[in-house]
């Protein structure tokens, strides 16, 4: 059978667009645009426009920005270790400074080897039974600088401020008596101040407290000093034909100690004990080696 022709009528045109050729909702497009009822364009539909994000910065411009403020973070660290340091050396230098215990003489209170924290600042508020560092008043010490890798040790110590300048030159004992005070040793191991007998419980086991007789008066300013370990230690007593007559000027004090740091196993206080708790105080005369 033949498929059934389609009537020419009912085809478009040639070269017509099939758009044109049919009516929608009983128009007929124009142009290839639909109209609907109200003769708007059916196009499609508007919405408000988004606001982009800005855009990331390029991994180069990030790179860029970040070498920039690395060089500036990195001076910031710079001054806060140099202001550290600093404050290190003004700590180490004018408020504590640590010495070394070069021999016996203080025993049992320190031992050979030990290091003690001396404060520096209060050299004119010493006290009778204050352990203090001063250095050599009237040369009380012979003292040989060190030569080879022990001098430039202790040069290294001394430039990093662990050490003071004329470390050689310091010693470390016990203030027995201040300005004023009229101390009394009879040879026989009884020690009096100011009229008052004094028990010092700090002292080397099996040692009294003087096996030298003296008596003397300190004068202003001055300090009279004796080693814990009364038998071993060349102290105020053994130079009292000095200039100074034994007695130490104040101007001489380096600092009190007030603590063992090193080794860990010997960290401890220094204290008294009270040991001078009932002796009265009196005024002192300035002269050095003056009568009671």
């Amino acid at each position: 059978m033949t498929a059934p022709q389609e009537d020419a009528a009912d085809l478009p045109e040639a070269g017509t667009p099939a758009s044109a050729a049919f009516e929608e909702d009983g128009q007929t497009a124009d142009s290839g645009e639909s109209m609907d009822a109200a003769g708007t364009s059916d196009l499609p539909p508007s919405f408000k426009p988004v606001r982009r994000p800005t855009p990331l910065a390029a991994p180069e411009r990030a790179d860029a920005e970040a070498a920039k403020s690395t060089p500036r973070r990195r001076g910031s660290n710079l001054l806060i270790v140099l202001a550290v340091l600093v404050v290190v050396a003004l700590i180490k230098t004018f408020v504590v400074q640590t010495f070394g215990i070069p021999s016996g003489s203080m025993e049992d209170t320190l031992r050979e080897g030990d290091r003690v924290a001396v404060t520096m600042y209060d050299t004119y508020d010493v006290d009778r039974g204050d352990v203090v560092v001063f250095t050599d008043p009237d040369n009380w010490l012979t003292v040989t600088e060190p030569t080879g890798l022990k001098g430039f040790v202790q040069d290294t110590l001394i430039f990093l401020h662990l050490l003071p300048e004329d470390s050689g030159h310091h010693l470390i004992k016990r203030v027995i008596g201040v300005g004023g005070d009229h101390i009394v040793a009879d040879g026989k191991g009884s020690l009096t101040i100011n009229g008052v007998e004094v028990d010092e419980p700090y002292l080397k086991s099996g040692r009294s407290a003087s096996d030298v007789a003296f008596d003397v008066t300190v004068p202003a300013g001055y300090l009279w000093v004796m080693g814990d370990n009364r038998a071993n230690s060349a102290d105020s007593r053994f130079h009292q034909d000095d200039a100074n007559g034994g007695f130490v000027p104040l101007d001489n004090v380096v600092g009190v100690a007030k603590a063992i740091v090193l080794p860990p196993s010997r960290w401890s206080s220094l204290s008294d004990g009270g040991a001078f708790d009932a002796v009265p105080d009196v005024t002192a005369d300035a002269t050095v080696g003056a009568d009671p």
